[in-house]
């Protein structure tokens, strides 16, 4: 007796052939440009409000601090004043925080300390 085989019909879906996302890559780059859009409006409102982007650097060093376990106040205070002069002055993390260490030891001249936001 003759071995009777089956052709199998091909069963693949129109859908699992055309993928909207292409292996994903298209809904990375639509939520990462999203992400990116939302986090440059957070820059330019830290930039015009540089009080508030200190409080929010401020918050985000005491939490830092307390799951380190380190002053909290003393982390969060100059955390606080690093961002505001970013945000406020432009400088790079670096020179406010160095700026901010100057602070701290009572060496930041009167005239860096009475500097006016620029406009």
């Amino acid at each position: 007796m003759p071995a009777r085989t089956r052709q199998s019909k091909n069963t693949e879906t129109a859908s699992s052939t055309a993928s909207t996302f292409e292996g994903g890559s298209y809904g990375l780059r639509s939520l990462e440009g999203g992400i990116g859009d939302a986090f440059r409006g957070i820059w330019r409102l830290f930039h015009q409000a540089p009080g508030v982007g200190g409080i929010v650097t401020a918050g985000i060093g005491v939490g830092a601090a307390m799951a380190v376990g380190v002053g909290e106040l003393v982390v969060g205070v100059v955390a606080g004043y690093v961002g505001y002069r970013i945000y406020a002055y432009g400088e790079s993390p670096t020179e406010a925080l160095e700026k901010a260490i100057r602070l701290e030891e009572g060496r930041l001249s009167d005239e860096e300390l009475m500097k006016p936001v620029p406009k």
